[in-house]
């Protein structure tokens, strides 16, 4: 069992014995909706698309349930959440904040997500829901935005 703080957030991840690269995820993946899992598999696409992508499947300890964790250089990129509805946990620093609002080119509900973010101690936290393919295809450009900000 590994556990580790991350200087964004509380996490831990556990992991038993020698396991094939991607079992964990497909496992989990068993017991989520199939709508989500649909919109699950997209966004994965479009994140292990960008370069330095770490997955793994971690206990979100600010919300106390399992979820694939995506990180740049160890930083928390994006969490992403299975309850009723399929949503994202997204950092927001202010050096990220200031970008985002900077940025003509987002969708403005993305962009007002961004805004009410949760302070949750050092960083705010942005939930997003991902109910259908537009919202989807709305919040790509954000986590593209984050990627560069974390690698820039």
């Amino acid at each position: 069992m590994e556990a580790r703080q991350d200087s964004n957030r509380p996490w831990t991840r556990f992991q038993i014995g020698p396991r094939e690269p991607g079992t964990e995820l497909q496992e989990f993946l068993t017991r989520v909706k199939p709508k989500q899992r649909k919109y699950f598999t997209e966004l994965r696409s479009a994140l292990l698309a960008l370069p330095e992508i770490e997955e793994s499947i971690e206990i979100d300890e600010l919300r106390g349930d399992w979820c694939p964790a995506y990180r740049v250089r160890g930083l928390d990129l994006v969490w992403v959440h299975f309850d009723e509805q399929l949503w994202l946990s997204v950092p927001v620093e202010a050096k990220f904040g200031k970008k985002v609002f900077q940025d003509e080119n987002l969708d403005s509900q993305v962009v007002e997500r961004i805004k009410d973010a949760e302070d949750l101690g050092e960083v705010k936290y942005a939930s997003l829901q991902i109910r259908s393919a537009e919202q989807l295809d709305q919040v790509i450009p954000l986590l593209r935005l984050r990627h560069s900000v974390l690698t820039g």
